[in-house]
């Protein structure tokens, strides 16, 4: 994960100088910059922190755990889904030789214009059940 002030350009930094010195006057922006460095520091520290009491008190198999993979969905794959990724590779693998066998044999095309047929008969059906209310 790319930290937000990274993902700055140069024209937005400039533009950010500028409307700085317009703020603040040009003699209290240094100040200013080493404020916004020691609050960036503060809080890195935390984070860091954090990271390090949750690693010692998750265990070892958590030893390499960063900020990014506590995310929601990452924490859902190194969790959960680890256990079960043989399994889920092995269905994908059927489902792609059903595909595979129902290609060759026109099957998928008529599925598909069957899927269409009853799409195009649940709205007229929709639309008939509106229309009588």
């Amino acid at each position: 994960m790319t930290p937000m002030f990274l993902s700055i350009g140069a024209g937005e930094l400039v533009v950010i100088v500028v409307l700085a010195i317009i703020l603040f006057g040009p003699e209290k922006v240094p100040d200013l910059v080493k404020k916004t460095a020691r609050v960036v520091v503060y809080l890195r520290n935390i984070a860091n922190s954090a990271t390090d009491t949750l690693k010692e008190q998750l265990g070892p198999e958590y030893a390499d755990l960063t900020p990014a993979d506590l995310h929601p969905r990452r924490l859902l794959e190194r969790t959960v889904l680890k256990e079960v990724q043989a399994d889920l590779d092995a269905i994908k693998a059927q489902v792609d030789g059903l595909k595979t066998d129902l290609s060759d044999a026109g099957t998928l095309e008529s599925l598909a214009s069957l899927d269409r047929s009853l799409a195009d008969a649940t709205s007229n059906l929709q639309q008939a059940v509106e229309s009588d209310q």
